[in-house]
């Protein structure tokens, strides 16, 4: 019960914050432009569902290719770490 409660209360605050800022005459534009932004692209991609897959997987792509390059300069490191402390024990126990 206490855990409906909170979420409760947080939405509806949140709620309450979200219309207190359109008081703010800047604050209504930028919400009105976004809105209407995302409209148009909502109903683009409604329209033209192709587009929205071959944007996808070329964001996947990109994330995948920065992932790897990222994993590959990690474990380069990662190996010269190991040649470093290999060299400092070898010098240690002579």
């Amino acid at each position: 019960m206490g855990k409906e409660t909170l979420i409760k209360g947080i939405a509806a605050g949140a709620l309450v914050g979200g219309l207190l800022t359109l008081f703010d005459r800047d604050t209504r534009i930028f919400v009105a432009e976004n809105l209407k932004n995302c409209g148009d692209k909502s109903a683009y991609y409604a329209k033209n569902p192709a587009d929205a897959i071959h944007q996808l997987n070329e964001g996947y792509a990109k994330c995948s290719q920065q992932l790897s390059s990222g994993l590959t300069t990690a474990l380069d490191m990662l190996n010269q770490l190991q040649e470093i402390t290999k060299k400092i024990d070898n010098r240690d126990s002579k």
